[in-house]
């Protein structure tokens, strides 16, 4: 298996960047050979996003859902309690406070590692002539935590290739002779595009990668570990006083309200980043007391698994109105995945339609383990 040399661009490519700024496409891992989300000032992020003068590649959606799994599987598609939910859509709280619930009662396993397996996508405009279609870039990342700090943390990814997002979009690809390479271009400010450059739609092997650097999140500007993230309070008034310590004001893709930037950095917590399920509880907890959350009612992932929806909204004159969906089995209290959608074109997505997909990541599989990491 090739090894690549830094872990920290695969922790990168493993991390969600469904809050990044649509304007800035995402471009698959063999471009640059440095997978890397544009989210420079992220509210909680893997410390690999963190290298002096931001990144110069950008994505739009996410790789991992990361949450602490106490020995078990990711749920199953029409997992349990959801027959009822989809008669009688609950409201935003009763998804919430019902989450928070089982969350609660996902006491932390046993085992060296936190292993998360995952997939996403994310939606590119590509060019082939005079032909200009959508495609969706996909790749899957297993990826092994170390709790204590002392053993090599691995991330393993594969790029899954582009496929066309519609059949309208098939259709075009095809009559531009089902082409192997596609042109890619970064959105501009204006909604068009810069110059492309060629994309193979082909997968690729798994690559792998591993580091001995322990604090490989951040709260703010502060790099912590996996063992820190556990030490997080379970209380949510609690989580609230802790995370606002890194508070520095926001902007860039941060929010610069307050409770919109706590907001973010709770629903990270139960979607983005390893946490206990206590945790994410009282992440659960807290996001019930924040203004802007809505209930999308009965809803399927990616992968077509049903669960509770939820979303938020966040938005920029430079990148429109861009909705946050977030996909959570209540029978659980874990995230089954989230997503990104356009609500109001502008700027750097005025070339798109209202409802418009940018990105997803969806959980394929999250436990603890005793067991050895493959090579």
């Amino acid at each position: 298996m090739k090894k690549h040399p830094d872990v920290m661009k695969s922790l990168a490519a493993a991390r969600p960047t469904r809050l990044d700024p649509p304007g800035s496409a995402p471009l698959p891992f063999a471009l640059t050979d440095v997978a890397a989300p544009t989210r420079r000032a992220r509210r909680l992020r893997a410390a690999a996003l963190l290298p002096a003068g931001g990144l110069a590649v950008a994505a739009v959606a996410a790789v991992a859902v990361v949450v602490i799994d106490p020995g078990g599987s990711a749920p199953t598609p029409g997992g349990s309690g959801t027959s009822v939910e989809a008669v009688r859509p609950l409201t935003t709280s009763q998804i919430l406070l019902a989450a928070a619930e089982r969350s609660s009662q996902d006491a932390s396993g046993t085992g060296r590692y936190l292993v998360v397996r995952a997939e996403s996508g994310s939606v590119l405009t590509v060019s082939s002539g005079s032909s200009t279609y959508a495609m969706t870039t996909r790749s899957s990342d297993e990826t092994w935590l170390s709790r204590s700090g002392k053993e090599p943390n691995l991330v393993i990814s594969q790029n899954l290739g582009m496929t066309p997002l519609t059949p309208a979009d098939a259709a075009a690809w095809r009559a531009a002779g089902s082409p192997e390479e596609v042109m890619v271009g970064k959105p501009l400010p204006n909604g068009q595009f810069g110059p492309g450059s060629p994309i193979s739609i082909s997968g690729g092997p798994p690559r792998s990668s591993s580091s001995d650097d322990a604090g490989i999140y951040a709260f703010g500007t502060t790099n912590i570990s996996v063992r820190d993230l556990e030490k997080l309070p379970t209380d949510p008034a609690a989580l609230r006083t802790a995370l606002l310590r890194h508070f520095d004001g926001g902007g860039g893709d941060m929010p610069t309200d307050r409770e919109q930037w706590l907001l973010s950095v709770a629903s990270d917590l139960i979607a983005d980043i390893p946490v206990s399920g206590p945790v994410r509880a009282a992440a659960f907890r807290l996001i019930a007391t924040l203004p802007g959350v809505r209930s999308l009612g009965a809803v399927a992932d990616q992968r077509g698994r049903m669960g509770q929806g939820f979303a938020f909204t966040s938005g920029s004159a430079a990148n429109g109105s861009i909705e946050h969906r977030f996909v959570v089995d209540t029978a659980t209290g874990r995230a089954l995945g989230e997503e990104s959608r356009v609500l109001r074109p502008a700027g750097t997505t005025a070339r798109l339609e209202p409802g418009s997909l940018l990105g997803y990541s969806v959980v394929l599989e999250q436990k603890t383990t005793d067991e050895t990491p493959p090579n």
